[in-house]
Formats: structure tokens, sequence, C-alpha cells
């Protein structure tokens, strides 16, 4: 090993490492252990606040009056409160979806079918409670026995719902960071997933698998210094196709199982959300690559030092034989 391979080794618990991930062989040596790092996941989060000050707009927008004076801001705050008076609980379903829209279409790193459908749950939430509240209220006219068993919807109830949804995202984004490993030994590269249990995945490269390596770390990732390390082989792994239908997202999800005509009603309803660009790329999946992990580049380069290695190793068993 080089002095930069055996600097990385000084570094970590070889006994630990084995621990997190038995299925690294006798014959391999850990040289690096890593995961995604909290500011890897600052998207979901951030995206996870700005859900909950939509929620927040539409709380507020019930309890105080338009302000009064005749500056800029003051017409500018009036007429937004006035949008939402007139639009109400479709407007906040409206905003939701848009969002859901622009967030999945985009292929952020927070266009996930798991981020998608939070955010379509997050405004079916109020759209059904006010339309239950609607069926009822119909029903009183024509003599139905239907009858809401949730409260009178009122627009109050954007706060609690706004900190349900938010941390709940939070949560589930928090443990989504914990859920992937990584280890490199002197022969392979080990990618670890156990997200919620019934998630699971391994994946162990070989060196001699890989066909390129690309590091990218984001603007955010250069100034704090962590960023992503794609693996690319000749089988595919490393890369992901993106797709431009609803044939994948959200609205397929939440109609499994359900009968033909609701299958529709939600894809009419729902499907543009889950909408995207075709183009082939790198994996931004955690689960494809090293994701989010601190000093990329040098990590970039510890992967190259030990493929040189692997391949002098080779072709000095091939020259022996």
């Amino acid at each position: 090993m080089t002095e930069y391979i055996q600097d990385f080794k000084s570094k970590i618990d070889e006994t630990s490492v084995r621990k997190d991930f038995p299925e690294i062989t006798d014959t391999e040596i850990p040289v690096w252990q890593g995961n995604p790092s909290f500011l890897s996941m600052a998207d979901k989060y951030i995206l996870a606040l700005l859900v909950f000050g939509l929620h927040i707009l539409f709380f507020i927008a019930e309890q105080f009056d338009s302000p009064e004076g005749d500056g800029q801001l003051n017409a500018i705050v009036s007429l937004m409160r006035a949008i939402i008076d007139i639009s109400g609980t479709m407007g906040f379903v409206l905003a939701v979806f848009f969002l859901a829209k622009i967030n999945h279409y985009a292929n952020f790193s927070t266009s996930g079918r798991w981020t998608t459908t939070w955010l379509i749950i997050t405004g079916l939430i109020p759209f059904t409670w006010y339309a239950m509240d609607v069926a009822s209220m119909i029903g009183g006219f024509v003599g139905s026995e239907f009858d809401n068993p949730l409260p009178v919807w009122n627009n109050l109830w954007f706060l609690p719902l706004g900190i349900i949804s938010s941390t709940m995202m939070i949560i589930l984004t928090f443990i989504y960071q914990h859920a992937f490993q990584y280890a490199i030994t002197d022969r392979r590269i080990h990618i670890r997933k156990s997200f919620l249990i019934v998630n699971s995945s391994v994946h162990g490269i070989a060196f001699d698998k890989v066909e390129n390596l690309k590091a990218n770390p984001p603007i955010l990732g250069r100034i704090f210094g962590f960023g992503n390390v794609h693996i690319l082989t000749a089988s595919g792994l490393g890369l992901q196709q993106d797709s431009f239908g609803s044939s994948v997202g959200a609205g397929q999800e939440l109609t499994n199982g359900a009968p033909g005509i609701v299958k529709k009603i939600f894809s009419l309803m729902f499907g543009w959300v889950t909408k995207q660009r075709q183009r082939t790329a790198v994996a931004q999946d955690p689960a494809d690559c090293l994701y989010g992990v601190r000093n990329p580049m040098k990590i970039y380069r510890l992967i190259n030092e030990l493929m040189d290695v692997n391949t002098t190793l080779a072709q000095n068993n091939s020259d022996s034989e």
C-alpha cells in the first residue's frame, strides 16, 4: 500500500468496520469508512421547512387582517392575503401540487418518489378533510346519513398539520441519512443500505469492474467539504435513466391495488406531478454512489490509488505465471 492509503487505514477501527460490514471477507483489508454527511441532506430539510412555511402562510391569512397603508409592500401583502382568502383550501392544495411538480420534474436530489409521495399526501390531507365537510353538508340537504367524523375544517388546522407533516419529513430524512454506510477495502467498495428495516441492499464493487470515477461536490459541498463520488461500471451501475411519464411516480404508488376507475381518476388529477424529463445521468441515489461523503476529492484519489495498486498486482501475477 502507498503512504496515502496507509494514512487512511490508520484512522479507522478495523474491528468496527468488519462488524458494520460482515460481508467483508477475511482477505480484504478495510481502508476507509464513511456515510452521508448531515449537510448532504440539507435540501430535504429545506424542503420540509418550505412546506411548513406554506402551512403557516395559509394559517396567518386567517388570523390577521391586511396591513393598512398605501406602500408597495402593504399592497403585495394585501394581494397575497386576498388570493389566499379566495382560493382557500384548494389554493393550498394547488400550491403544494405545483411545488411537487417543480421539485419532481426538475430532477433535484429531492425529486425521488418518496418525497413526491409525501408532498402529494400533504396536499391531499386538507383536500380530503374539506371534501368530507362539503359532502356532509350536501348530505344534510339531500337526506344522506353521511356525517364527517372529523371536526369542521378551519384554516387554523394548517398550523398543526404543518408541524406534523414537516416534523415527519425531518425525522425520516434523519433516519434516511443514517441508513447508508460506505466502506473501502484494498479490494472492493462496499455500499450498505438499511432504511426502515424493510428496505435494505448491499453492493460490493471490485476495483477491476470500475470503468470510471466522478467526484461531484455541489456548491454547498465545496464550501463545507462534502460531495458525491460516483462509481461507474460496465454493467451500468452508477447510472440512472430518468423517465418522462407517470408510470413510475407517486401517483402509481398511491393507487396500487385500487380499482381501475380510481386509478384513472388519480392519473388525471396527479399524473402531471409525476412526470420527469428523460435523460441518462450519474445516479444520485445514496444506494448507488458514495453520497455526500466528507472530503470527496480525497476519497476520489484514494480509490484511484487502490485501483492502481490492484492493477499493478494483477500485472505482476500475470508476468510471474
